[in-house]
């Protein structure tokens, strides 16, 4: 046993970065793992129109929190590297992050004296991208339960026309729509959507002739690949009745047929009246799952900002109920056997489901716009 530990110990300090790897893997599987039964059915369209090979600037928009970059980075075919809110580093969770590929990016709100290291953070990733490597930025810069796209920043388009101008590669920037047919609850559809890629090339001319204008030039293009990806890109008049047949009884049609018929919503049906008495039988058949629907509880009464709400349930489904579902079967068969163990496993696995589908019949209300306002 104690040879056995020495050994990993051993491995884990001369392979870093082989560990690291691993846990990328890892976790690339277990959130393709979790989407299976977090969502209805989870739509990837337009990962084969991205030449990967080439330095990649993936530009989604941002409306769920760490879940949008995990929804990109799982069915990639790449490997990529995040650029995160620095506030989320400092903790013991830091190597982690480092095997997740996650780089920290300094705001104004992290003191003006660390603004300065993003310089150095740059260079890296064009360094990164000079070698082929793929990036995540988020355009849009803050998440916000929009199903619209909000304002982009100039940062993904001056970093891609920058990396352009300092490596011999052709630098791609690629748009990618991110779609919940609902954002707080699971139990319903996402498309996730890549659009055609933008070669940065062609703004290199109106870039060197005149910076801010190649920028916002690029912006724009960018702007509109990212609205082509998106079933709600702007927010018109009946914003409210688009978003309202974003639900379970349309889920059938295909994004492009989907995106066609929001343009007259009146045609597709409409979501239906809330049924809370379908919520309050979900809580009634959870006991069997009172361990992580606590910690679920617990942490979003920690996060005042709504956009985590469906990333955090997310999370807690993708560690918390395994182990919890392996503690059941593992008390259950020491006080009863392997079988009675195995029994009340499977019966707190299906009524989990069971509990995902009340809550989906339940029509649970969208909340437009909620949490806009607040920055990540």
């Amino acid at each position: 046993m104690n040879a056995g530990r020495a050994g990993i110990s051993s491995f884990l300090e001369q392979s870093p970065s082989a560990v690291k790897a691993l846990v990328y893997r890892i976790i690339g599987q277990l959130v393709r793992w979790t989407c299976r039964w977090t969502f209805s059915r989870v739509e990837v369209r337009g990962m084969d129109r991205v030449p990967w090979d080439q330095p990649c600037v993936v530009s989604p928009n941002h409306q769920n929190a760490f879940l949008d970059a995990l929804l990109v980075g799982a069915f990639a075919p790449v490997k990529m590297t995040y650029l995160t809110r620095a506030s989320v580093f400092g903790s013991r969770f830091d190597w982690l992050f480092d095997a997740l590929q996650m780089v920290p990016i300094y705001r104004r709100r992290d003191g003006f004296g660390n603004l300065s290291r993003n310089e150095q953070i740059f260079a890296d990733q064009r360094e990164n991208l000079r070698e082929g490597g793929s990036l995540l930025m988020f355009s849009e810069a803050e998440h916000a339960l929009t199903y619209h796209l909000r304002p982009l920043s100039k940062g993904s388009s001056r970093f891609a026309l920058q990396t352009q101008d300092a490596i011999d590669r052709d630098v791609q920037v690629v748009p990618v729509g991110i779609n919940y047919y609902h954002h707080e609850q699971p139990g319903f559809k996402v498309s996730v959507i890549v659009g055609e890629p933008l070669p940065v090339r062609d703004y290199m001319e109106e870039y060197r002739a005149h910076e801010a204008k190649g920028i916002n030039t690029l912006r724009a293009d960018l702007a509109d690949a990212m609205k082509d990806c998106m079933l709600i890109p702007e927010k018109t008049d009946d914003h409210s009745d688009r978003v309202d047949r974003m639900n379970r009884k349309n889920e059938d049609l295909p994004f492009p047929e989907m995106k066609c018929a929001l343009e007259t919503p009146e045609k597709l049906a409409p979501k239906g009246p809330h049924r809370p008495g379908l919520e309050t039988l979900a809580w009634a058949i959870s006991p069997l799952n009172v361990g992580p629907l606590w910690l679920q509880n617990v942490l979003l009464d920690r996060i005042e900002d709504p956009a985590f709400t469906l990333s955090l349930k997310f999370a807690v489904g993708m560690f918390a109920c395994p182990l919890w579902w392996l503690g059941l079967f593992g008390i259950g068969t020491g006080i009863a056997g392997p079988a009675i163990g195995a029994g009340i496993t499977v019966l707190a696995v299906f009524t989990m489901g069971l509990r995902i589908l009340l809550l989906r019949y339940a029509n649970p209300p969208h909340e437009l716009n909620k949490g806009e306002t607040l920055r990540s």
